[in-house]
């Protein structure tokens, strides 16, 4: 078994549209690009000496920085989000996702954002690209 063929990863560490309905779709960077590791880094830098003396974050620091960090650095957009009973678009602005992604009601769509940036084939550059280069 060639190790690299079967898990080194090509990521495209652009931003890549996620339909979520007929009318609706997120724009994402990947988690395991390299621009959202330099980022999520340089948030925890606050948290360093703490962590490195072996304490921890606590639930609620936690929740806020991926709140944050998600809001901040992963989200680049939206279309077609809009607010309770459908009646007015909810435009895409980090304040704006920072609210969504703390209502307990929403949950599952944080938890789907979550999971979306966090699949890295889903931001794999096409075999025959990566090719291409060598």
């Amino acid at each position: 078994m060639d190790i690299y063929e079967a898990f080194e990863r090509n990521l495209e560490d652009t931003p890549k549209t996620f339909p979520l309905s007929d009318t609706a779709s997120i724009t994402l960077l990947p988690m395991g690009g390299e621009k959202a590791r330099r980022a999520f880094e340089r948030m925890m830098e606050p948290y360093s000496p703490r962590l490195n003396a072996g304490g921890k974050l606590t639930e609620e620091e936690n929740k806020a920085l991926n709140v944050r960090f998600y809001a901040e650095h992963i989200v680049k957009g939206w279309t077609g989000i809009k607010d309770r009973g459908g009646k007015e678009d909810i435009a895409f602005t980090v304040d704006n996702a920072k609210a969504l992604f703390s209502d307990k009601k929403l949950e599952g769509f944080f938890a789907l954002i979550i999971r979306m940036a966090s699949n890295d084939a889903a931001f794999e550059a096409a075999k025959a690209e990566a090719d291409e280069g060598n």
